[in-house]
C-alpha cells in the first residue's frame, strides 16, 4: 500500500522553519490537485509564477514533486511545497531488506579488498 503526502516546509533566513501537513493521499493525482490547491493559496502571500505547480509529467517526463520560491525574492521567506512517496511495509519485510542490503554491501567492500591487494 502506497499514499502520497503533501507537505510545505517554510524557511526565513535558514534559522527558522516550520513544516505544515497538508494530508495523505491515495495517490499522486489527488495529491497533485491539492498541491496545486494550496500553491494558489500561498500565492495570496508570495510570489507564485504560472509555472510554478505539481505536475504529472515535468521536464523530463517525471512527476513535478516539488514546487518552491527560492529563485526569486521572496521577502526573507521561502516555502518547499513537497509530494513524498509514502510506501508502507511489515517490520519483517523492512528487516529482511535491510539484512539483505548489509550482506550485498559487505560482498562488495570484501570484493574491492580483494581487487585492491592484486
Amino acid at each position: 500500500m502506497n499514499k502520497e503526502l503533501l507537505t510545505i516546509e517554510f524557511r526565513t533566513y535558514g534559522a527558522i522553519s516550520k513544516t505544515t501537513t497538508i494530508g495523505i493521499f491515495d495517490n499522486l493525482e489527488e495529491a497533485i490537485k491539492k498541491g496545486n490547491e494550496v500553491i494558489t493559496e500561498l500565492a495570496r502571500y508570495f510570489e507564485v509564477r504560472a509555472d510554478d505547480k505539481f505536475k504529472i509529467r515535468g521536464l523530463f517526463g517525471n512527476p513535478e514533486r516539488l514546487v518552491t520560491n527560492c529563485c526569486y525574492p521572496t521577502q526573507g521567506i521561502e516555502y518547499f511545497a513537497k509530494i513524498t512517496k509514502l510506501e508502507f511495509t511489515t517490520i519483517e519485510e523492512t528487516i529482511n531488506d535491510i539484512v539483505k542490503r548489509k550482506n550485498k554491501y559487505l560482498l562488495e567492500q570484501e570484493e574491492e579488498e580483494n581487487h585492491n591487494e592484486e
